[in-house]
């Protein structure tokens, strides 16, 4: 017998979906047969993305910072599509560790603006559309947020803001059928978190390792299994935040 595709014949727009967190999401939506739409600034790549499977990819060229991208980049999904079944906000960033002194409050706005107000907007002119097929919005935050991370106060700050953004809007949308969920990954090996790790990086992969119980680094797809479980299975699950941290947050951080 062949095997259940979990997302058949239903839509998913995908932020930042060409590398990293994004695109093991994209891929494991394909694989279970969705229609998934790729919102990223990278040419190159989402010109180029071939969907995983039976399903489909349609890549749209959107600055997740300016609005009227955002709106015109659902749109054309709803053209093409005639309906979204699922949000997942991924695109964002985490700039180079520093201290509070560091930042400026310039560089502060300007991360706001991708990792959260970008997250909002995304919601803000797909949940229409949402509403009409009781569908899930998956946003992803950071175990950061939980944990505290060293060195990197406006990223955790932001990733605080998706966590509680979730949690508003799923408790506004509940009486339209529309689950709001998050997902707070901890290390995943993607190009961000080998780039922040760039002049240890073995050291800094083992490192993430040994933070964890299960001793190992997520793959991209561990948080797109997640993430499609959030999204087609899980129908009696809204405002959670769903730790992917493979128990990081476990044994109070003291691991052999």
């Amino acid at each position: 017998m062949a095997s259940r595709l979990r997302f058949q014949d239903k839509v998913a727009i995908v932020t930042g979906g060409c590398k990293g967190i994004g695109r093991g999401c994209v891929d494991v939506f394909a694989e279970n047969g969705g229609k998934v739409a790729v919102l990223d600034i990278d040419d190159a790549v989402g010109e180029t993305m071939k969907a995983e499977g039976p399903g489909e990819v349609f890549y749209i060229h959107c600055d997740m910072t300016k609005e009227e991208e955002i709106q015109a980049a659902v749109e054309a999904t709803v053209e093409r599509y005639h309906r979204v079944d699922c949000l997942v906000n991924n695109a964002g960033w985490h700039p180079p560790s520093r201290t509070i002194d560091g930042f400026s409050a310039d560089e502060f706005r300007k991360l706001l603006d991708l990792n959260l107000v970008g997250y909002y907007l995304a919601c803000k002119y797909t949940l229409p559309y949402l509403r009409r097929t009781q569908g899930s919005i998956v946003n992803i935050s950071s175990a950061a947020f939980t944990l505290g991370q060293g060195e990197a106060v406006t990223y955790v700050a932001t990733k605080g803001g998706v966590v509680g953004l979730t949690r508003a809007l799923a408790t506004d949308e509940g009486k339209h059928g529309v689950r709001v969920n998050a997902i707070s990954p901890g290390a995943v090996r993607t190009p961000l978190l080998e780039d922040c790790i760039k002049d240890d990086l073995q050291g800094g992969l083992e490192r993430c390792k040994n933070s964890t119980v299960l001793r190992r680094v997520a793959e991209p797809r561990d948080i797109g299994q997640t993430c499609l479980f959030l999204a087609a299975e899980a129908t009696f699950t809204t405002g959670a935040d769903v730790s992917c941290s493979a128990g990081a947050e476990l044994g109070y951080g003291l691991k052999q």
